[in-house]
Formats: structure tokens, sequence, C-alpha cells
């Protein structure tokens, strides 16, 4: 285990290398001149461009750039934004809204949509069936953002049961949000549940531990639905990082000040610098969680062994 886990580790170094180059180079290769925007609509005196330039080495070459770049991840320097902020710091302002938005979302995906998904495979061609997969199949239909003003329209303004927009109500303000950025994976994940454990209830060896006679409750439990949520597992890694990259539009519906805000914020004021450092801390999430998802492959099915 302990070599697969190093090895996986290294695999994660080359990938955020990897990725964090290709970042680098698309976002300082658009169009548009950062120092240009920080003057306005006026034209940039030309000492002072010259010496925005050499402050944040702009006048470097593109490989020097990120070699730069790189020495100061290294060391958890994320670098500057052109009116002086550490980017480190911005994130870390920003990140506590994202990650608990993306709690409240991926609780939403586990628990509304493990449950509803195991419900309707459970109640086959019966009424919870039905009722499950039309549910889902409106939370498919439906754009996230008619839901998110529908819902602030229904339980923020009409009955006041939940904040319309903002942090100050503490973790009720992260609900609603955190059911729209989640809706649609949601019906992915109850329809994913559903599908797999109906397959795997038809199992020979779910068959057999029913003929020996445990209980309806263990078998599903202990034997189908473990091995059923290994493809759930795999989705919900993925989303982890897709619900941070992802909540851009989410964040600005409700006003949250969070890394899909700054995100958005540095493409209209082209901070390039925050741009790359926002997009690396995705990558990381990325690369940390299918860590997490491929040693839970072990503990879901004792078959899967890391030698």
């Amino acid at each position: 285990m302990s070599r697969y886990i190093a090895s996986r580790v290294l695999q994660a170094v080359l990938v955020l290398v990897g990725a964090t180059f290709v970042i680098f180079v698309i976002t300082f290769a658009l169009p548009g001149d950062p120092v240009q925007a920080l003057a306005g609509e006026r034209a940039a005196d030309p000492a002072f461009a010259e010496a925005i330039r050499a402050r944040y080495h702009l006048d470097e070459p593109l490989v020097q750039q990120y070699g730069r770049f790189l020495f100061g991840l290294v060391q958890g320097d994320l670098g500057q934004t052109y009116s002086g902020q550490d980017v480190a710091a911005l994130i870390g302002q920003r990140i506590g809204v994202s990650a608990q938005l993306a709690a409240f979302a991926l609780a939403f995906q586990i628990v509304i949509g493990v449950s509803g998904g195991v419900l309707s495979a459970l109640r086959r061609n019966g009424a919870a069936d039905a009722g499950v997969r039309i549910l889902t199949l409106a939370g498919l239909s439906v754009p996230f953002f008619v839901t998110a003003f529908v819902l602030q329209l229904v339980l923020g303004v009409k009955f006041g049961l939940l904040p319309v927009a903002g942090v100050e109500g503490g973790p009720l303000s992260y609900v609603m949000p955190g059911f729209v950025l989640g809706s649609l994976s949601t019906a992915y994940v109850a329809r994913l549940t559903r599908g797999q454990l109906v397959e795997t209830l038809r199992a020979d060896y779910v068959r057999m531990a029913t003929a020996k006679g445990l209980t309806r409750v263990r078998v599903v439990a202990h034997h189908a639905l473990r091995n059923s949520l290994i493809p759930v597992v795999t989705f919900l890694g993925l989303e982890v990082g897709a619900l941070l990259s992802g909540a851009v539009i989410t964040e600005s519906i409700f006003n949250l000040p969070g890394m899909g805000q700054a995100m958005a914020r540095a493409v209209y004021l082209g901070e390039r610098t925050t741009l790359v450092g926002v997009v690396t801390v995705f990558v990381l999430v990325y690369v940390v969680a299918n860590l997490v998802v491929d040693l839970l492959y072990a503990v879901l099915d004792p078959r899967i062994r890391y030698a």
C-alpha cells in the first residue's frame, strides 16, 4: 500500500506540473495587455508600464516566468496581483466560502442522491421508483439558474425561511446555493446508484447470500450496496473539484465571496496571476480527491488490493 501511495503521489506531482504549465501558457497567451487594463481607458504612461512589467517579470520569456511561478509554488507563494495583493492570501480569504458551499452540495448529492437511488432500486417498477425517476428527470431538465431564482423567490422572499444572498446567515446561507449547485449531480447520483444496485441485486453472490437466510437489510447493505457504490464514489470524487471550479455562476447569483467569484473577477480585470493561482488550487483538489477515491476502492470492495 505504501508503495502504491508513493507512486500515486509522484503521479500527482507530474500531473500538477503539467497542468499548471498548460494553464500558465494558455492564461498568459490571452489577448490584451494587463498593464493597459490597470491604466483604464487612457493610454498607460510608458514609464509606469515599464516599471509594472519589470516588477511582475512580464518582460521575461514565458518559460522563465513559469519557472518563477513553479519555484514560488513550491514555497507556497502564488505571486501577487497587479494591485499588489498577495494571491495566496486572497485565496485563503475565499476558499472557506467555496469549501462550505461544495460541502453542502456534496452532502445533498450523497444523502438525497444515494438514498433516492437505493429506494428506487429496492422498489423497482413501483410508485417510489416512478417518483424518483420523475424527480431526477426534472432535476436534469430544469436549468440550475432557474431553480436558483425560484428558490430565492419562494423560500427566501415569500416565506423568509432561508437567506437570499450573502453569508451573513451563517450555515443557513449555504443551504439554498448548495442545493442549487448540487441539484444536477444529485439526479445523476440517484440514477447511477439505482442502475448499479439493480444490476448487483441480480448477481449470483447476492442470490447466494439471500438463499443462506440473511436478512434483506444485511444482503443489501453489506453485499450489494458496497459494490454498487464504487462507480458512485468515482463520480463523487470528480465532483469535489467540479463543485469548486463550477461555482462561478452560483456564487454570482447568491453573492457569495468565494473562489468562483474571484476567478470571474480575475478574468474580467485581466488578473492573470490570480487566475493561474485559483486554477492551480482547483487542480490540487482534483488530484487529492482522485487519490482518496482510489484508496476508498479497497475499503468498499475487499477484492481490490494495491500490491
